[in-house]
């Protein structure tokens, strides 16, 4: 991993790969701090990087093999081998032995001269790494293991070219040796040992599962091997196939992995029984091993592809949550202070002293061109002026109009293409000059809110997008994630609404009442409905009597005041 320095400078350790193109010369709509775009004087340049980049680049297509022709090499790499191969199992058949002995020789040579110029290469690309660079780096790049057995064949093949050779075939005595080393170097072609790696993971999975399949299956083998030694042992026909216990394991052995040689068998009924009976359950118990190892690979490449979904998943989250920043980081009510500072790019002196050399230079050439343009105007001026002198001498025709047009025209593209010129020279002057800070606008504050915001919008379709699922099985788990969301959502409104109008009374749940109706949301509401429809009725009825009641009243009053 690499580490993060000052000045927002993310440094990477090993100059392997060219994914990290990092770029400090952000806008201000799409960065929120001001860093310094200095690099740093302890990063390489780009001229002194190349030895390394190189070294890189070999490095990867040798060790981390990615694309088409990376694919090609190995391939044809493991071709020559396995052609290697074929002509050595030849070289045994007496019909073919002379032709294959020779050619085999051949390509002996080739492929040791390539196999040592590729370790060479491979130890000197290996300095790009950190952990490989010098003397002892090299060294440790050589002690890993499918490094020492490269060595071991380019050494051991060369001794055997050198010691077991006689003319253009190899002696006898050394043709196994090479034979060996052919085997031996079928191990190059897997040289990240990922196969390996992979079977070592499955196994390390599902630990608990295989030993204890095996211990079962290795008990099973050794008591029925055992009884069927004891039933065997003193057979009727005196044919002896079991004359030790060594004898019944051998038979156990084959039996249990499906081979049956035939070659000893059990003569009488009881060794039958006990050999039934071990087929039966010790075979199923040594043939789960391998269906544990193949449920355990396909359980490995579905994590590979989750793991791989997952992982397109983390840049379109952090995208979206540097949007989501960079939004909250503008708002109005946001006192954020870095956001609206401007970046600015602060060049170095050598950079400085380039520009000013570079303007220098085009200056120079200016008033070059505006001397050339001075003396082409001046024979411009004498040429004109010469035509005049020749026409007037010979008498024709002027038009003095047309004469002071010609004049006036040559005259002024004389004079504006100097002005220009030295307009462009005042201009240039004044850009160069004109302070860079900028104080920003409220326009420019809104249009930066109005971007950031169309760039988190397209941060969150991304992000949605990545997130879809991509098996059947991740279907199904969101459908049931949602319907487990949907059923806690309608008990939490079934619980409000018991809240609020009351749970169904034992009365009405019971099946006795002449009344009983369904007990339904829809029809608790109905019934709730009308019981306010009847308080209704009854309110109506007290404020009908109140008032019958208050006008009897006023009667009573006025009639005792007339008496009076």
């Amino acid at each position: 991993m690499g580490k993060f320095l000052p000045n927002s400078t993310y440094v990477v350790p090993e100059y392997e790969e060219s994914e990290f193109n990092s770029s400090n010369h952000t806008s201000i709509a799409g960065n929120d701090t001001k860093s310094n775009s200095k690099t740093l004087g302890s990063l390489p340049t780009t001229r002194a990087h190349s030895k390394n980049s190189l070294q890189a680049q070999i490095y990867n297509f040798l060790e981390r093999p990615t694309g088409w022709k990376c694919f090609i090499y190995h391939f044809t790499v493991f071709m020559m081998v396995l052609i290697c191969l074929i002509f050595s199992v030849l070289s045994t058949i007496d019909e073919y032995d002379d032709f294959a002995m020779e050619t085999l020789f051949w390509m002996e040579v080739v492929l040791v001269s390539f196999f040592g110029f590729e370790y060479s290469i491979r130890l000197w690309s290996a300095g790009c790494r950190s952990k490989y660079m010098g003397l002892k780096g090299r060294i440790r790049f050589a002690k890993k293991p499918i490094s020492i057995i490269d060595l071991i064949v380019v050494v051991a093949s060369v001794c055997v070219f050198t010691i077991g050779s006689e003319g253009q075939v190899f002696a006898t005595s050394a043709i196994r040796g090479v034979r060996f080393l052919q085997i031996l170097r079928m191990l190059h072609v897997d040289r990240q040992g990922g196969t390996w790696r992979l079977l070592g993971s499955v196994i390390y999975l599902h630990r608990q599962e295989l030993i204890t399949t095996l211990y079962i299956g290795f008990l099973g083998l050794i008591f029925s091997s055992y009884f069927v030694y004891l039933a065997e042992r003193d057979p009727e026909d005196k044919r002896k196939d079991f004359n030790s216990y060594a004898d019944a394991l051998w038979w156990g052995v084959i039996t249990v992995m499906t081979i049956g040689y035939g070659d000893k068998v059990p003569e009488t009924w009881m060794g039958k029984i006990v050999a039934s009976c071990f087929a039966v359950f010790a075979i199923s118990f040594f043939a789960l091993p391998a269906g544990i190892l193949g449920s355990g690979f396909a359980l490995k490449v579905q994590q590979k592809q989750r793991q791989k979904h997952f992982n397109r998943q983390i840049p379109a989250a952090a995208t979206l949550i540097q949007c989501v920043w960079r939004c909250f980081a503008a708002d109005p009510s946001s006192h954020s202070e870095a956001t609206w500072k401007i970046h600015i790019h602060d060049a170095s002196n050598e950079e400085n002293m380039l520009a000013r050399m570079a303007r220098r230079a085009s200056l120079t050439l200016r008033k070059r061109r505006s001397s050339r343009m001075d003396s082409l105007g001046n024979h411009y001026r004498e040429s004109m002026s010469s035509v005049f002198v020749e026409d007037k001498m010979a008498g024709t025709p002027r038009n003095p109009r047309r004469d002071f047009q010609r004049q006036c025209s040559g005259s002024s593209t004389y004079h504006s293409s100097s002005l220009a010129g030295d307009n462009y020279d005042d201009n240039d002057y004044d850009n160069e000059e004109a302070e860079k800070v900028v104080q920003l606008t409220d326009a420019h504050k809104t249009a930066i809110r109005v971007i950031r915001k169309i760039k988190y919008f397209v941060a969150r379709r991304k992000f949605q997008q990545a997130r879809k699922p991509y098996d059947v099985r991740d279907v199904i788990e969101q459908y049931s994630q949602g319907h487990l969301n949907m059923m806690v959502r309608i008990k939490e409104l079934q619980r409000r609404l018991d809240q609020t109008l009351g749970k169904p009374s034992t009365l009405y749940a019971s099946g006795y009442h002449k009344d009983r109706e369904k007990q339904t949301i829809s029809a608790r509401i109905v019934r709730c409905e009308n019981q306010l429809n009847k308080m209704d009725q009854k309110l109506d009825q007290v404020l009908f009597m109140v008032n019958s009641i208050l006008k009897s009243k006023n009667v009573n009053e006025s009639a005792q005041e007339d008496e009076v």
